[in-house]
């Protein structure tokens, strides 16, 4: 009993990223909380009073959100400093909330030639999990790209670089997000080609539309560094089932698959590389069989048009584009897994109402790769670190898939709740209502690595359910 009641009075989440950069130089700006607000935008910030004299310090949070937000400022009370240790280059803010408290920590470590940055929110009392939703977990929102901006704002002279300039196309979509942010933490340029700019992006942005040549084509030149490429572009894949999306998933993807390889044969100096991604769901819904790198396509009823359809096309418009690099993949990427990943948000919506037993037969594979696995192979890829891997084919993929059942039983337990099997019916009236397609649920494919495993790569993300916890 007090274990299940612990679970719905308390509540922690991390999030952690690596910077190039010495630890004090990142100290000195993450332990003074006046700035916080300059480089994590998913808050406003805090009003520091006492000059920041130390604990006991009174603090005023400026939460996120429109309705929240207001309403915070209107009735809570102030916070305050509870922990600050500069010998340890941690520093904690407390806000009292209605039966209980938040907590806000941020720990920089040494780790290896940089630094590991660590912010934690941790809720106590009986509103935590009101608060859980409409707080916390938007604190926790986009972090990887607010340490970027934090890497922007360190001294030069304090963090160093990588000799690489990375184009991202499709690079502010939820994988782009993240790899913009581990490329720019890591020293290296990175730009990316996006239809519409973001303020306070931590990259620079060129616009372009993904049909036509323009003066985003200059982002592939550099006046010191090879240029890479990395091609994520494509409309979002969870739509409804229907012919016109289908035709539209697939043209986003051929024609700036087109658009890019027309720009890249026109260089002087070939690409260094040209990462192509891809999917998994390529294999459509596959059942028992297992699909690696050598694995041919399905055919027939299980080579689903919006599946099978498109990622064969998509990969079909980059082998007729003759790209040119000196070292080019396809990347074919999996479920990725972190906590805010956009799949988990429905998944966790049937959980948290009692809806949280397996899916359909609960039977289907669910083959995936944390994202810290996937930032790290995409490294691998551009050269930046080892085992290299052979140019070709290459599936991002955990080599422990597990089954839809498994999947659901992880969720559950996170949450602490039962779950009712939800069968075939519900997923398909709740697609329908959000427009988006079941059979991303109710179908799936065992997909494994034979490249990866060949070449030594090596997983660290491997219990799905701590890699869900941000563990």
């Amino acid at each position: 009993m007090a274990q299940m009641l612990n679970k719905f009075t308390r509540w922690q989440r991390s999030e952690s990223q690596y910077l190039a950069a010495d630890p004090e130089a990142v100290y000195s700006i993450v332990g003074n909380l006046a700035q916080t607000g300059s480089w994590m935008k998913s808050f406003d910030g805090f009003v520091v009073h006492d000059d920041q004299r130390g604990v006991g310090t009174k603090v005023d949070l400026r939460p996120p959100g429109k309705l929240f937000g207001p309403l915070h400022r209107a009735t809570a009370p102030s916070g305050s400093i509870t922990r600050r240790n500069p010998a340890q280059r941690m520093v904690e803010f407390t806000q009292p909330q209605p039966g209980g408290d938040m907590v806000l920590r941020w720990q920089v470590d040494s780790a290896g030639s940089g630094a590991l940055l660590r912010f934690t929110v941790a809720l106590r009392g009986i509103g935590t999990a009101a608060f859980k939703f409409s707080v916390a977990n938007a604190l926790c929102a986009d972090f990887a790209l607010a340490a970027a901006r934090l890497f922007k704002v360190i001294p030069p002279a304090a963090h160093r670089t990588v000799p690489a300039h990375v184009v991202i196309s499709g690079g502010r979509g939820f994988l782009g997000r993240n790899l913009v942010a581990e490329l720019v933490c890591r020293g290296a340029s990175v730009a990316v080609l996006t239809r519409n700019a973001e303020p306070d992006f931590p990259a620079e942005q060129y616009p372009w539309d993904g049909r036509h040549q323009g003066a985003w084509a200059s982002a592939l030149t550099h006046e010191k560094y090879p240029v890479h490429l990395i091609n994520l572009a494509g409309e979002r894949v969870d739509k409804r089932n229907t012919a016109e999306n289908i035709a539209k998933l697939t043209a986003s993807r051929v024609q700036s698959t087109a658009t890019l390889a027309e720009a890249a044969a026109a260089l002087e100096t070939p690409l260094a590389s040209w990462i192509q991604s891809s999917t998994t769901a390529i294999f459509g819904d596959g059942g028992e069989t297992e699909f690696t790198e050598d694995s041919p396509l399905p055919e027939g009823a299980r080579a689903l048009p919006e599946m099978t359809g498109v990622a064969s096309a998509w990969e079909q418009a980059y082998n007729d584009a003759q790209v040119n690099a000196a070292r080019s993949y396809v990347l074919r990427t999996s479920l990725v897994m972190h906590p805010d990943a956009p799949l988990l948000k429905p998944l966790s919506l049937l959980v948290h109402t009692g809806m949280g037993g397996p899916l359909g037969s609960g039977k289907q594979w669910f083959s995936w790769i944390g994202m810290e696995d996937w930032l790290r192979l995409v490294r691998n890829l551009l050269g930046l670190e080892t085992p290299p891997i052979p140019a070709g084919v290459v599936h991002a993929a955990n080599p422990h898939p597990l089954r839809n059942h498994e999947v659901m039983a992880a969720l559950r337990s996170i949450a602490g709740l039962p779950g009712l099997p939800t069968g075939s019916l519900l997923p398909k009236l709740g697609a329908a209502a959000l427009g988006s397609n079941a059979r991303v649920a109710l179908t799936g494919r065992k997909v494994t690595s034979r490249v990866l495993a060949d070449a030594g790569f090596d997983f660290a993300q491997n219990d799905f359910a701590a890699t869900l916890h941000g563990e």
